[in-house]
Parts: C-alpha cells; sequence; structure tokens
C-alpha cells in the first residue's frame, strides 16, 4: 500500500522488532516523524536507541515490522521482496546519518569527504559536486578546511565534517547517533550550535543524544526509550521537566534538574 506523500510523515517506523541473538533489543517500536520536526531520544545504554536509528536507514534491517520514507517503504518492495542493494542505497540518501565516531575517510581530504557521496552514490559531475561540498562546509562552519585531512583536525571540527557530509546529501531526514558522546566536553558546543542550525532553519532531525539541554531547547518531541521500548513520549516541558514514570525520573536524575537548566 503507497501512502499520500501529502499527508505522509517524513519518516515512519512501525512496529520495530530487531534481535541478536536471543536477546530482542527492540520489541515493536513505532514512531512518526513528521516533515520539519526535531525528535530527540532520551535512554540508558542497552535501550535500543542506536539500533531504532540503523533500523530506520536499513544498516541494520529489522526482524518485523516496516519502515517509510515518504511514500516509499525502505527495504522492501513488499512484504516479502526486498530491494536490490542500489535501491536500498539510494533510500539511504534520502535518510542521512551522522555517528558517533565521525567515519571521516583518513585519505581524503575534508572537501572530497564532503564530494564522495554525490560522486559515489548520486553519480553528479565532479564540478557540481564541489561546489556543493563547499556549500557543506559553509553551513557548519569550516569554509577554510576544505584541504586539510581529518587527523589534522579537532573532534569537533571532524564532526561537523561528518554533518556537512550528511547535508550534502540533501537528505529528507537526519539521524544523528550521539554525536557528542565522542568529544571531549569543550568541543560539544561547536556541534550542538550547528545542530541547533539546522533544527532552526526546520531541518527534520531524529537525535539520540544525552544532551538533556539540547532537547529542552530544540525538540519538538523527546522520545524515551528503555528495554527496546517507547516509554513515554511528548513534548520537552512534559518529559523533562514532569516525567510520568519512575523510570524516567530516575534517567533524567542522573543527568539534570529543573534548577541547573534555570
Amino acid at each position: 500500500m503507497l501512502m499520500d506523500i501529502n499527508t505522509a510523515p517524513a519518516l515512519r517506523a512501525s512496529d520495530i522488532v530487531k534481535s541478536f541473538g536471543t536477546q530482542r533489543i527492540l520489541d515493536g517500536v513505532s514512531l512518526d516523524i513528521a516533515r520539519g520536526e526535531v525528535v530527540c531520544i532520551l535512554g540508558p545504554s542497552g535501550s535500543g536507541k542506536s539500533t531504532l536509528l540503523r533500523c530506520l536507514n536499513w544498516l541494520s534491517p529489522p526482524d518485523a515490522g516496516e519502515v517509510w520514507i515518504g511514500d516509499e517503504r525502505v527495504g522492501m518492495r513488499n512484504t516479502s521482496t526486498p530491494r536490490p542493494e542500489r535501491e536500498i542505497r539510494a533510500q539511504r540518501s534520502r535518510i542521512g546519518m551522522v555517528f558517533q565516531s565521525f567515519n571521516l575517510w583518513p585519505h581524503m581530504s575534508v572537501l572530497e569527504n564532503v564530494m564522495e557521496g554525490l560522486l559515489s552514490v548520486k553519480r553528479m559531475p565532479r564540478l557540481k559536486a564541489s561546489d556543493i561540498a563547499v556549500e557543506a562546509l559553509r553551513q557548519v562552519g569550516l569554509s577554510g578546511k576544505h584541504t586539510e585531512m581529518p587527523a589534522r583536525l579537532s573532534g569537533g571540527q571532524q564532526q561537523r565534517v561528518g554533518i556537512a557530509r550528511t547535508l550534502a546529501m540533501a537528505p529528507e531526514v537526519i539521524l544523528f547517533d550521539e554525536p557528542t558522546s565522542a568529544l571531549d566536553p569543550e568541543l560539544v558546543g561547536e556541534v550542538l550550535a550547528v545542530m541547533r542550525g539546522l533544527a532552526a532553519s526546520q531541518t527534520t532531525m531524529i537525535v539520540v543524544t544525552h544532551e538533556i539541554g539540547f532537547a529542552c531547547d530544540v525538540a519538538d518531541r523527546v522520545v524515551f526509550m528503555d528495554g527496546g521500548k517507547i516509554v513515554e513520549m511528548g513534548p520537552p516541558e512534559q518529559i523533562i521537566d514532569h516525567p510520568s514514570s519512575a523510570r524516567l525520573r530516575q534517567f533524567l536524575h542522573r543527568f539534570s534538574s529543573p534548577e541547573s537548566r534555570s
């Protein structure tokens, strides 16, 4: 069944189940993301947050359930026919992902890293790809770093290159998997500043994070996961300031309090 592109969410996950061996990591997770919405996902380690993102862009296909990008089902043509890899790659270009560990190619310059997806996935002419990459680097504040190699950059700069690489592909949704977790504390702010700018421009984003303040300031909705399920979901003022479950209250107590954000 095709969805109406005018009414369909930007991204839809329906009853996603994922296990590794005998351990069920995701247990029937459903989530709709509206166009232009920012959703932050919170939860303890092992709650299934990162696995959910990898299921959404088919890096780790779910065992059951469906994922839709707009009016197109991800990974599958129907209930029994997987899409060929070339179609899945094209779908992934619509669902960008920024990883914890940057994942830059060490032998390529900053500009080449950002261009690579345009050349290899979109088969774009080199000159056009270069122009788009230059603009993406400008968006993340790295206009002077085109010729640098990744090893010469700080962690925050490397992560901003990763964001630029994703932006260059013009995805419909961007997934962020704890993008600041590998950074020294003094570098976190520069990455969050770029993400705040993207949120202000109504970029559709799903952000797995432990940055409670960022979620309060930027998210339209906050999702709290535990044990492979969505436990609570709602606007940040409800989820962060007035949690209804003891498990969420316990989790938030470790990271923040209303007084620390005032």
